[in-house]
């Protein structure tokens, strides 16, 4: 009988140090035999006494670990919470200074510049905004090209700002193209203008 049970409390010790690493003995997971619940006659045999002991003992050390593991699951929780919290602030912020701010983005700015202008010539003017608008997306993407690729900030600064140059003389000729696909210029008229954006002299 009392083989059988101390074989079942060996056998119940192996599966909880399955679990936790028992050390010999520590202060901190220290076990009196006062304490542990036996029978006379198991606390005679030091055999069974010692299993009882180490049962206690992985007993005590996996609730440290619950009760740990318990702590670091509701720090997580509230990190989680805290996190969400400040998205939310942000995302709120942003969206109050877009609205402050809808007024001053460069499409608005610019809509504002162009309604001084005459109605017939309007039109010009988007056209040589949408292009400039056109020449920031491709240096912003000449830019994120080179830091993707491992390139230097200053290499990338370098990519956006000979995507984004426009030279003069481009601009006398999308002036010259959008003069006629816009406000009806003569297509002969506007050759007459030199690179330089001037007509020749006569005199």
């Amino acid at each position: 009988m009392l083989s059988l049970m101390a074989r079942r409390l060996a056998f119940c010790a192996c599966m909880m140090s399955l679990f936790v690493i028992i050390t010999a003995a520590t202060e901190s997971f220290a076990i009196d035999d006062s304490t542990i619940k036996a029978t006379e006659q198991i606390k005679k045999n030091p055999a069974a006494m010692e299993i009882l002991k180490k049962i206690e003992m992985s007993k005590k050390i996996l609730a440290e670990i619950q009760q740990t593991k318990k702590i670091q699951e509701q720090k997580s929780l509230m990190l989680q919470e805290a996190k969400k919290t400040a998205q939310a602030k942000l995302s709120s912020d942003l969206e109050r200074m877009n609205k402050d701010y809808q007024p001053y983005t460069p499409k608005n700015a610019f809509e504002r510049f162009v309604a001084d202008k005459p109605a017939q010539i309007q039109s010009i003017y988007w056209a040589m905004f949408n292009y400039q608008q056109d020449k920031v997306k491709s240096a912003q993407d000449a830019r994120s090209k080179v830091l993707s690729g491992g390139g230097t900030s200053e290499q990338a600064w370098k990519a956006y700002q000979t995507e984004s140059a426009i030279k003069r003389i481009k601009m006398i000729e999308l002036t010259k193209d959008y003069n006629v696909k816009y406000a009806g210029a003569s297509a002969a008229t506007q050759l007459s203008f030199d690179k330089n954006g001037k007509l020749p002299r006569s005199d």
